[in-house]
């Protein structure tokens, strides 16, 4: 059984490295665009062929960095303060509370679960009660933590309890926000880089709950 197991870990490998890339590749998508740098390693590594092939929100990703230059960075840089950092009214805040709140606002409950969630994985934010725990890139580093978790995982156990927190997270918080938050972004930019992220973004985190309900029944049956 044991042996069985293992096998199945190792065959799944693949799939948690695949993974792991595309939520850096997000995570990288909508920070500050300033590393002109991080833009040309994504169109060496990124399989932008394959994405733009595959999805919509790819093709329009194309068109960026076709474009890509230090001019248009310094465009998107302004765009993404609008968008995401302000100052001013922002035109899609990128917290979970905002979405979740019925008055729109930060620090309700759901900053406080995730945080909770980030703490029994030994994680903190460092700006913790001074800003909210629930944004958009936080949540992201926090399953790219699990998934590196998973990849240095032995125990058979363990490794499926992992699987269940990235479900649950999932289940629980992306799935439940990221819908209307990118739909926010969609409505109000005109950016290729930040239109395209949010059709990525939001068709992939609704994809990867799915392959973790595969992955779990697949770990049923070893």
């Amino acid at each position: 059984m044991a042996n069985t197991a293992e096998s199945v870990h190792m065959e799944l490998q693949p799939l948690l490295n695949a993974r792991k890339k595309f939520y850096q590749l997000l995570h990288i998508l909508f920070q500050m665009p300033t590393n002109n740098n991080e833009y040309v390693e994504i169109c060496k590594k990124g399989n932008l062929q394959e994405l733009e092939e595959m999805h919509e929100g790819g093709k329009i990703l194309s068109g960026f960095f076709q474009r890509l230059s230090n001019d248009y960075l310094k465009k998107e840089r302004e765009e993404y303060q609008r968008l995401f950092l302000g100052p001013g009214p922002l035109a899609a805040p990128p917290w979970e509370s905002y979405y979740r709140s019925k008055e729109q606002l930060l620090f309700e409950e759901w900053t406080y679960q995730v945080r909770e969630q980030y703490h029994q994985f030994g994680l903190k934010y460092v700006r913790e009660n001074n800003e909210p725990d629930d944004h958009l890139l936080l949540e992201l580093e926090f399953m790219i933590n699990l998934i590196d978790l998973c990849l240095l995982e032995s125990n058979p156990d363990r490794f499926i309890e992992l699987i269940s927190c990235q479900q649950h997270f999932l289940e629980n918080h992306l799935t439940v926000w990221i819908p209307y938050f990118c739909k926010r972004v969609i409505q109000t930019t005109n950016s290729q880089l930040f239109l395209g992220a949010a059709m990525l973004l939001e068709d992939f985190i609704n994809d990867d709950l799915t392959t973790l309900y595969e992955v779990k029944e697949a770990l049923a049956d070893v």
